[in-house]
């Protein structure tokens, strides 16, 4: 495991910025280590810190999925509010808001647990997980942008009736049928359709009853 680790750790010194500095301890299926990032290099060792930014625990059986490529971390890591469990756990000592460590969060998660150099992701329904309503691959957050694939099942339905968030958000979709309900309009979704949601405005979608409902979710911009 610690050989595996310290292939993530060169492959993501590659492409961490050189800012992001300082120690992350690491928990999986009870064995600790830690993280030490340098401006232009990331080295793992055996045990935990006692000044980490934030510490990261996992079950074996997510690790497998991390490893194998099955899940990337933000995947891993993704929930609907900060106080709901996931396979990935980020963890903050006391006294740290994450509004101090979240760009460090979002980087990790995104890039950490990849044995090789470029970094590759998957998605689909067999690399995703449920996430307000849908089946979520997470693959980009950070610095006002989010970026992520959804996919529904006959039916199903991505967020609640209320929901709404601060920032300009995009969706296009992929495959499939459905519609989509932005502050009480509806606009029916296929192929080759896209449609923007502004700040602060509800929306839904809806996978057709019939078929499934594939797309590209897109957040950008203040509060992203």
């Amino acid at each position: 495991m610690l050989d595996r680790l310290q292939r993530m750790a060169d492959s993501y010194a590659k492409v961490k910025p050189q800012d992001l500095v300082g120690s992350v301890n690491l928990e999986i299926g009870g064995e600790k280590f830690h993280l030490t990032m340098e401006p232009e290099a990331v080295a793992v060792a055996e045990g935990h810190v006692d000044d980490s930014l934030f510490d990261v625990a996992m079950d074996e059986k997510t690790w497998s999925r991390l490893s194998l490529g099955i899940w990337n971390g933000l995947t891993a890591a993704a929930r609907e509010r900060a106080d709901q469990p996931a396979p990935l756990d980020f963890r903050l000592p006391p006294g740290r808001r994450f509004e101090e460590v979240k760009e460090f969060l979002y980087h990790l998660g995104m890039h950490f647990f990849k044995q090789r150099y470029p970094h590759v992701y998957r998605y689909g329904p067999t690399h995703a997980r449920s996430v307000h309503g849908g089946q979520a691959v997470p693959l980009v957050y950070g610095h006002g942008v989010r970026f992520a694939y959804y996919a529904l099942g006959p039916g199903e339905q991505l967020n609640d009736e209320d929901e709404t968030n601060p920032f300009e958000q995009f969706f296009a979709v992929i495959s499939g049928e459905g519609t989509a309900v932005v502050d009480g309009v509806e606009v029916p979704l296929e192929p080759g359709v896209a449609f923007h949601v502004p700040p602060g405005k509800t929306h839904i979608v809806r996978a057709d009853s019939a078929r499934g409902l594939e797309l590209f979710w897109l957040g950008y911009g203040p509060g992203a």
